[in-house]
């Protein structure tokens, strides 16, 4: 029988409070609520009854173990578009949603139609993105996990985007000296050094895939080598690597590109004022 969507959302509050703050957890959950029923903070608000959902106390179970809502759901918001998730993926941030930002800005710069290429795609959100906003982008984009490449892939069929995806190691393309070359190579790399990983929220450092998070601690500039050294050799004159970085490394990230083969590179802010993306143009 249905039931009152608000108490839904109390259900949640009691299960998760301790592990989140008061603010977090109140947002947890009409976020829960809203993706599994389709009723809004509003509709709660007005008292709207709900169907029971399915497997309700199993996800309210999860959810009290501490593990992200997104993966809970197997969903999340991406740019005002539903991105299906598996623990192959990173859930997706508000800060690379900046990163598309700048991307498709620099993609004004270059002569259409464009090629680009996204490195480490998982879920595909960034790369399904600029496929759906750049009109004339051609995009591919990299995986080497095959769980998150056939995710990727999913959600390009379900939100009709056109993206050519592969199973790649960038570590062993980096290394090769013929490709037609791009105009525009993106990527949020793993960054996070292991030792960062004391300090972080269990829900992150639990769930959320390894593979895609963490650099050791000798080099965690690892990704960023083999990328300046690959858009070197695969960037056409005059296009553009961004990518997100971390935050406690911009100036030793900006100085991989202090050389002459590179120009107009530059550190770009998050909305939380902290070093988190890099952009450089190919001189030559």
């Amino acid at each position: 029988m249905p039931v009152l969507a608000a108490d839904l959302v109390r259900q949640v509050q009691v299960r998760i409070q301790g592990l989140y703050s008061p603010q977090e957890a109140e947002s947890i959950a009409y976020f829960f609520v809203e993706m599994s029923t389709g009723a809004s903070r509003m509709d709660c608000l007005l008292g709207k009854e709900v169907e029971p959902v399915e497997d309700w106390e199993s996800s309210l179970g999860r959810l009290a173990e501490n593990e992200p809502v997104q993966y809970v759901l197997g969903k999340s918001w991406f740019r005002d578009r539903i991105f299906y998730l598996n623990r192959h993926t990173l859930i997706p941030r508000p800060e690379t949603e900046e990163l598309v930002d700048l991307a498709l800005d620099k993609l004004t710069t270059l002569n259409p139609p464009y090629r680009v290429l996204d490195v480490g795609t998982g879920s595909g959100c960034i790369a399904i993105s600029l496929a759906k906003e750049a009109a004339q982008a051609n995009v591919s984009a990299w995986e080497i996990s095959p769980d998150a490449k056939a995710q990727a892939e999913e959600n390009a069929n379900r939100l009709g985007a056109q993206v050519q995806f592969e199973l790649q190691d960038v570590f062993q393309w980096s290394h090769r000296n013929s490709s037609e070359p791009w105009d525009m190579i993106v990527s949020n790399p793993p960054y996070v050094k292991l030792s960062e990983a004391a300090s972080m929220e269990n829900h992150v450092k639990s769930f959320e895939p390894g593979l895609a998070l963490f650099v050791p601690d000798a080099n965690p500039l690892i990704f960023y080598h083999v990328l300046e050294r690959m858009a070197t050799k695969h960037l056409n004159i005059g296009g553009w690597l961004i990518v997100e970085i971390n935050q406690l490394f911009g100036a030793e990230t900006a100085a991989l590109f202090d050389n002459e083969r590179w120009k107009n590179v530059e550190l770009k802010q998050d909305f939380h004022g902290k070093d988190r993306f890099l952009m450089a143009q190919k001189a030559f």
